[in-house]
C-alpha cells in the first residue's frame, strides 16, 4: 500500500441507493432559486448557454482553468554554496501527476475533464468528482452527474447514483472531491451562477426574441386601417366588420412576406414608425452583456464588446481577471484537490497546484518581459528559457547573469567609491 491509501474505504459500494425527500438532505442546486430570487421561470443551464455572452463567458472561464493543468508538487531538498533549501518542484513519476496532467479517465482528457467541471460549477452549482483506487492508488478520475448526487448534511455523506458512470452507493465526504459554487447554505452545496442571475437572463432570453420576430417576414411594417376622409365620413357597424376583414388580410398578407396588396378605394394604410421598444433593442441588448459579465467576473472585452479603448486598459482587463475572478477559483480547486487526494500525513510534504506560467503564453510581450526580468536579476539561465520554449540549450547558456546596476551595499566597489570621493574632499580642503 503506499503512501495515498485511503484509510476509509467507501461506505456502500454495493447497493443502488436513492434517497427520498429527506429534509436533512440537501440535492444539487441547479438553477431555481425562485423562493429568493423570485421566478426564473424558462431559464436553466440548456436555456441559457443559448444566449451569446453566457456561452462565451462560461466557456472562456473554464478553458482558462483548464489550459493551466495541474501538476503533483513534492517538497525537496537542494544545496547551493554549503546551504540547504527547501523548494516545491513536479513530480513526474507520480500517478497522480498523469491523471491530473493528461488523462484522468479512459473517456476525458485532462483539459476536457477540468472544463467540464468547471462548467458544472458554473452552470449547475457543483462539479462532484469520484477517485477510483486500486491497491492503495488512485486509478482514475470520474467526473459525476452533478444532478444524480445528493448531500447528507447529519451523516456527511454522499449519495451517488449515477447511471452514466455506474456509480450507485453512499460515500463519506473525504472520498468526493466537491468543488462549489456560490453558496447560500453554509458551504454545503453550491448554486449555480445562472440561478442568481436569472432576471438578466430572462431578459436577455426575450430581447434575442424580440430581435428574431422583428425579422420575420411583414414584422418591419406596422400600422392600421383608416377610411378616405374624402368619401365617407366614418363606419358603421357592417363597416366596422368589413374594416376588421380587410385588417386581418392585410396582416396575413404582411406576415407571407408579400410586399403589394389591394385595399378597398374607402379604406388606406398607415404605416407608423418604429415604437420606442424597437429604438430600445439594441440598447437592452449592450445592458444584458454588461450585467451577465458581472455575474461571471468576466471582463466586457472577453465576450467582443469591444468596451476598452487602447491597449493598455485591455492588458489591464487581463490582469484583473486573473486576480479577481480566476485566483479565487484555482485556490478552491487546488485545495479541494489536495485534501481529497493527499492524506494529512504527508500534506506538509505535497502540493497539487496549477502552472500559472501558461496564463501568459498567449501573451508574447508579456512572456517576454518576464523572461527579460528572470535572466537579469539571475532567476533563470538562458538555457532554461530556451528549453521553457522547446528549444535547443546553447553552449555557455548555463551560467547565471546578474544587472550591473545594483550592488551589495557592503560590497567593495561601493565602499571603494565612498572613500575615494571622501579622499577627494579632503585634498580639496
Amino acid at each position: 500500500m503506499g503512501i495515498f491509501d485511503r484509510f476509509r474505504k467507501k461506505k456502500n459500494a454495493g447497493r443502488s441507493y436513492r434517497r427520498g425527500a429527506d429534509p436533512n438532505v440537501i440535492a444539487s442546486t441547479t438553477g431555481d432559486l425562485s423562493a429568493i430570487f423570485g421566478n426564473n421561470e424558462g431559464v436553466s443551464e440548456t436555456t441559457a448557454v443559448r444566449i451569446a455572452t453566457v456561452f462565451r463567458c462560461a466557456d472562456i472561464v473554464s478553458s482558462s482553468v483548464a489550459g493551466l493543468g495541474m501538476n503533483v508538487l513534492r517538497r525537496k531538498t537542494v544545496e547551493a554554496d554549503g546551504e540547504s533549501y527547501q523548494l516545491f518542484s513536479v513530480e513526474e513519476k507520480h500517478p497522480l501527476q498523469y491523471l491530473l496532467s493528461e488523462k484522468p479517465n479512459d473517456v476525458l482528457t485532462a483539459f476536457d475533464f477540468m472544463k467540464n467541471a468547471v462548467l458544472n460549477v458554473l452552470l449547475r452549482g457543483n462539479a462532484y468528482i469520484l477517485p477510483v483506487y486500486d491497491r492503495g492508488e488512485v486509478k482514475k478520475l470520474l467526473l459525476l452527474q452533478s444532478d444524480r448526487v445528493t448531500y447528507d448534511v447529519l451523516t456527511n455523506t454522499y449519495a451517488v447514483n449515477d447511471d452514466y458512470n455506474h456509480i450507485h452507493g453512499e460515500y463519506y465526504a473525504d472520498e468526493i472531491i466537491h468543488l462549489r459554487n456560490f453558496s447560500l447554505d453554509g458551504g454545503y452545496t453550491g448554486s449555480s451562477t445562472i440561478a442568481y442571475a436569472g432576471k438578466v437572463l430572462q431578459i436577455g432570453m426575450k430581447t434575442d426574441e424580440l430581435q428574431i420576430d422583428s425579422f420575420k417576414p411583414g414584422s418591419t411594417t406596422r400600422g392600421f386601417i383608416s377610411g378616405d376622409n374624402t368619401v365617407t365620413q366614418g363606419f358603421g357597424q357592417l363597416q366596422d366588420d368589413q374594416l376588421e376583414a380587410v385588417s386581418e388580410r392585410v396582416e396575413r398578407e404582411l406576415g407571407s412576406g408579400k410586399r403589394i396588396f389591394q385595399l378597398p378605394g374607402v379604406m388606406r394604410f398607415n404605416q407608423l414608425a418604429l415604437s420606442p421598444a424597437d429604438l430600445q433593442l439594441l440598447d437592452s441588448k449592450k445592458f444584458n452583456v454588461l450585467e451577465i459579465c458581472r455575474f461571471f467576473g468576466v471582463h466586457p472585452d472577453k465576450v467582443f464588446a469591444q468596451t476598452s479603448t487602447n491597449y493598455k486598459a485591455s492588458e489591464n482587463s487581463q490582469t484583473v481577471y486573473m486576480t479577481d475572478t480566476l485566483a479565487p477559483l484555482l485556490i478552491k480547486i487546488e485545495n479541494e484537490f489536495k485534501v481529497k487526494l493527499i492524506p494529512q500525513s504527508v500534506a506538509a510534504d505535497y502540493k497539487i497546484k496549477f502552472n500559472l506560467e501558461d496564463y501568459y503564453q498567449s501573451d508574447v510581450l508579456a512572456e517576454a518581459d518576464y523572461f527579460t526580468k528572470m535572466v537579469q536579476a539571475g532567476g533563470m539561465t538562458p538555457n532554461e528559457v530556451r528549453l521553457r520554449k522547446g528549444r535547443k540549450p546553447l553552449p555557455g547558456g548555463n551560467k547565471l547573469f546578474v544587472s550591473c546596476n545594483v550592488a551589495p551595499a557592503d560590497s567593495a566597489k561601493i565602499n571603494g567609491d565612498k572613500q575615494t570621493e571622501a579622499s577627494r574632499g579632503q585634498n580639496a580642503e
